[in-house]
């Protein structure tokens, strides 16, 4: 037994021992840039000489650098204190204890070659080799990010974990301090974060190049060294807010496009569980419409990629593309349509359906310009099929149907050919009839709703008439309705859905707002395409709708009403899941929505549910709905918003108020003065939900046609 225990130590120790040799072979001695001279678990001093600096080809701030005790190619234990990387980050410039001898020493050499053309204060002519040595050493300021180290892991192998804090710190030791580069730097800028299985997805750790590492917008041309491929594991988005944080030309668009296709590229991985459905509302046309700076267009991402097609990939908009011919068009009939009979509820529900659907749009025309009293009950009005369905409410909804039809009419939006004329009939009875007859101002309308069926100019005459008849005084109108109230339960005939959509024909001005949303009618549609696009991201297909044309208002709202489906969908998916052959509970399928210019939908605070964005961006990611948000402006986002984002990419931001909001989280305050002052394209500082900390990235530029780089799994 006893043999046998020894064995099991040798060898327990030699294991411990090769994983010691794995860490310590990162180090490369050609790399160090210096000494740690002062820690704590916070911050460290770095010693660096101007030598060394150069050898390593500069220590610009932001820079990773790593500071340990192991040599290269030694083989410590893996279990002992001392076998581990401390991993840094460069601040800024320290003081050392010398600092005012060395700032003295160099303020002399600069008087003394003042007067010179030629000569800088640090040439061999004016200062000797001892002092200049002495001037050459310099304190670098780094913020302690945490610790590698060699562990066990679940499957019984040693390997490397990431401890985000110092367990010890000694005064009386010191460290050697690289620049990493090569294999050391490739581990520091792609480490993944652990996370327990059960949150993990299938298709995890299947990592994507997105850009490289990067320090600095004035980086050396020619020098590669630091230039390790960053990877993104596209899995961290499902079900997460993602913000991008950044100017106008800064490299938001392309981000999106990298992170949408690497999304998309999961499937190549798995025909299944790779099926992602994303959704683009393309503002400005440039993820659906070819553009000579990608080469294409996000839309033809399917090329190159395994287990897809054309098909995966569906385009929307308002008109037909010359080079889309398979775009679908995001219009809707406004009319509705005429159902078999008006006693079927369940065939006037379907009739009314596109009609209701679209009457979001024709209040958000209205409501684009002002808040008067009348446009206010007009948008109040409730066109849903009501659920008593006697002849007498068959009537009154019939009637506010019919009322409404007219407005859109005489807004100029086109009828089908089943609509080129209006019926009034059974709408009036007699003794209204006759009392408007009775009337010489009112007669003509009496005329019209006798006629039955008549033009739509007509029945808006019929109905402007009514109107004036309803609120004169001293009309018959007055009587007749007096008698309906006797033997109506006391209601008026006129009720308040009727007289809401009446009182805008006293404003002209609103029906020429409603005749903004011509583009979004088509009276020959007969599917809503919110239900196409649905379906198509249950399909796990990416969807872009192109929004640059039409009225970005009009667009905004069709864009609420479209959320609010998918919202829903997804929901009801959660609330009421189905079942698969084991009878276990399928969860709702995963989506992912991309909004930009996120400052105009999510709210800046309070708590209003009432708004479709705060639902999706508080209440999404239990119904499997990821949220890529892109703004110029985080402290327009709500602070709970941006205290549940799980994923950063962080450009240049012009305003310290902006880049104030970005700093309070993680570590990103590392890097508050270069957020503020480098405005270079694609220059951003990532982290997603699978970093430990801040990476510095270069992003890849997107290209068309071009498959994704496969970072490998970890």
């Amino acid at each position: 037994m006893g043999i046998l225990t020894s064995v099991v130590n040798t060898a327990s120790d030699e294991a411990a021992r090769d994983a010691g040799h794995r860490l310590a072979s990162l180090l490369d001695p050609a790399r160090i840039c210096g000494d740690l001279i002062n820690i704590d678990y916070r911050s460290a001093v770095v010693l660096v000489h101007d030598r060394l600096r150069s050898n390593v080809g500069g220590v610009p701030k932001g820079c990773f650098l790593v500071a340990s005790r192991l040599a290269h190619g030694s083989s410590p234990n893996a279990m002992l204190e001392d076998t581990s990387l401390i991993l840094l980050r460069v601040l800024d410039k320290a003081s050392l204890p010398n600092s005012s001898e060395t700032d003295r020493m160099r303020y002399e050499a600069g008087q003394r070659v003042s007067a010179s053309n030629n000569l800088n204060w640090d040439d061999e002519q004016t200062l000797d080799k001892f002092t200049a040595n002495f001037l050459r050493f310099a304190g670098v300021e780094c913020r302690v990010i945490g610790t590698f180290m060699m562990r066990m892991s679940q499957k019984g192998g040693w390997a490397v974990q990431f401890g985000a804090d110092l367990s010890n710190i000694y005064s009386g030791r010191g460290m050697k301090v690289y620049k990493p580069d090569g294999e050391l730097l490739k581990l520091i800028a792609n480490f993944v974060r652990p996370q327990p299985k059960a949150d993990k997805h299938p298709l995890a750790d299947r990592r994507i190049k997105i850009g490289r590492v990067r320090y600095a917008a004035s980086e050396r041309q020619g020098d590669t060294t630091d230039m390790v491929d960053v990877t993104l594991d596209p899995t961290d988005l499902i079900a997460r807010r993602t913000a991008l944080f950044g100017m106008s030309r800064t490299g938001k668009s392309n981000t999106v496009k990298k992170i949408a296709s690497s999304v998309f590229m999961l499937r190549a991985e798995d025909s299944l569980r790779g099926r992602v459905g994303q959704l683009i509302l393309d503002a400005n046309g440039e993820y659906a419409n070819d553009n000579p700076i990608d080469k294409g267009a996000l839309r033809s991402v399917f090329n190159g990629c395994a287990n897809s097609g054309p098909t995966d990939v569906v385009t929307y908009g308002l008109h037909p593309h010359p080079k889309d011919p398979q775009r679908r068009l995001v219009k809707l009939n406004f009319f509705g349509t005429e159902p078999k009979s008006w006693f079927d509820r369940d065939a006037v529900v379907a009739a009314m359906a596109p009609m209701i659907q679209a009457k979001a749009v024709v209040d958000a025309a209205l409501a684009s310009q002002g808040s008067a009293q009348y446009k206010t009950a007009f948008m109040n009005i409730d066109l849903t099929v009501p659920e008593d369905w006697e002849p007498k409410d068959i009537t009154r909804y019939r009637r506010i149907v019919t009322a409404y039809r007219v407005i859109l009419a005489k807004a100029g939006l086109m009828r089908s050919s089943s609509m080129q004329k209006v019926s009034l009939d059974r709408l009036t009875n007699d003794k209204l009839r006759k009392a408007l007859g009775s009337h010489e101002g009112y007669a003509r309308a009496a005329v019209i709703f006798e006629k039955g069926l008549v033009s739509w100019d007509e029945a808006y005459e019929a109905f402007n008439l009514l109107r004036q008849a309803i609120g004169d005084k001293d009309s018959p109108y007055a009587e007749f309705n007096r008698e309906s109230r006797k033997g109506d339960e006391e209601k008026d005939w006129h009720d308040s859905g009727l007289m809401g959509i009446l009182a805008l024909m006293e404003h002209q001005g609103g029906i020429r707002l409603i005749g903004k949303v011509g583009p979004q009618h088509s009276p020959d549609t007969t599917e809503d395409f919110a239900d196409q696009i649905v379906a198509d991201l249950s399909a796990g297909k990416l969807v872009i709708v192109d929004q640059s044309t039409g009225d970005p208002e009009l667009n905004e709202a069709a864009s609420r009403r479209l959320m609010w489906r998918v919202f829903d969908h997804q929901k009801t998916a959660f609330t009421n899941p189905s079942l698969d052959e084991k009878e276990e509970m399928i969860l709702p399928p995963d989506v992912i929505v991309y909004v930009e210019e996120a400052h105009n939908l999510l709210p800046k605070d309070g708590d209003d549910l009432k708004d479709i964005w705060p639902r999706v961006a508080k209440e999404g990611s239990k119904y499997r709905i990821g949220l890529v948000y892109a703004t110029q402006e985080p402290s327009s986002i709500m602070s709970n918003i941006l205290s549940n984002t799980d994923n950063w990419f962080v450009a240049h931001l012009n305003r310290a108020g902006e880049v104030k909001q970005v700093r309070d989280f993680y570590d990103f305050g590392d890097f508050e003065q270069q957020i503020l002052n480098v405005a270079l394209p694609g220059f951003i500082r990532m982290r997603t939900l699978s970093n430990p900390y801040v990476v510095p990235v270069q992003i890849d530029p997107f290209v068309a046609n071009a498959p994704a780089d496969q970072g490998g799994k970890d």
